[in-house]
């Protein structure tokens, strides 16, 4: 995912942003992965960015593109639900996701050495359970059990016909 520009560095702050990630099946069962890159998010740490480009600077440098990527606006984050994936993927699910240590503000939103899911809006009660893992909520609008503690139906149903949900993909 791209944000932009460096706009400004703002170390030692938490920010809150959205990004997509894929879905893979994975031998420690389903997980979160890159959009981009070839990295499974573990569900029991906060991951830690390195430089892709392979500098030996700390991870995000203002003068480079590394570093967790998040953007303000989930509108932003949305053209990322689609694209190319490999065999491995089952779909990919828009988040929020908090941000700390070292962070950089791009045009766009921010790069961040520092990243772990805060909530994932998945497109189906399945999925959603599936995901449960990361212990952050889950979102789905056909939740329609409660059987997952992190799963939340949508109430309303102009909140179902949200461009959160329909733009996300299947399994």
């Amino acid at each position: 995912m791209e944000t932009g520009k460096a706009v400004r560095e703002a170390s030692a702050v938490r920010v809150r942003g959205w990004r997509v990630w894929t879905v893979r099946e994975t031998r420690a069962g389903i997980r979160l992965c890159s959009v981009l890159h070839d990295t499974v998010w573990a569900h029991s740490a906060t991951a830690v960015a390195v430089c892709a480009e392979g500098h030996s600077h700390e991870a995000p440098e203002l003068s480079c593109t590394c570093g967790f990527h998040a953007a303000h606006d989930p509108v932003d984050a949305l053209t990322y639900l689609r694209g190319r994936d490999d065999a491995r993927t089952l779909c990919r699910v828009l988040g929020e996701v908090t941000l700390s240590g070292r962070v950089v503000e791009t045009e766009s939103g921010w790069r961040a050495a520092r990243a772990y899911p805060a909530r994932l809006y998945a497109s189906d009660a399945t999925l959603a359970g599936l995901l449960d893992v990361y212990g952050v909520p889950v979102s789905s609008p056909g939740c329609e059990s409660h059987s997952f503690p992190t799963c939340t139906a949508m109430q309303s149903p102009s909140a179902r016909r949200s461009p959160i949900w329909s733009n996300m993909t299947s399994i």
